[in-house]
């Protein structure tokens, strides 16, 4: 009885610390973007998608763990096993798209910078 309220507790845990949203400061990359006017604002703004798709990189890591400890300990999970493995394979897949869209825009504000000299 114990062993599945610990269990409910950290699924319902890494559920709350995972949909924080991805980024705080998307609005301000917006704003920054339609700022950029010099090489190194460009420069400015590609490295901070290199540093977003670095984090973006590290919860791929951690979901990519999340689960392989499923595949090896299924039994563990019981009935909600199934729903805990469909929900971390789709935050992989957002994760891993978001990590692709933020090394695109790296490499296009670096182009532009080199544009800019």
């Amino acid at each position: 009885m114990q062993a599945k309220i610990f269990i409910s507790v950290s699924i319902a845990f890494i559920f709350l610390a995972l949909s924080a949203p991805i980024s705080a400061d998307l609005g301000n990359m917006d704003k920054a973007e339609a700022q950029a006017k010099t090489k190194f604002d460009h420069i400015g703004l590609a490295e901070m998608y290199e540093k977003e798709a670095n984090e973006m990189n590290t919860k791929v890591e951690e979901q990519r763990k999340l689960l392989q400890e499923y595949e090896e300990h299924s039994e563990y999970y019981g009935r909600e096993g199934q729903d805990f493995h469909s929900h971390h394979e789709a935050l992989l897949r957002k994760y891993m798209k978001a990590v692709e869209r933020n090394k695109e825009m790296a490499a296009s504000h670096r182009k532009m910078a080199g544009k800019n000299k």
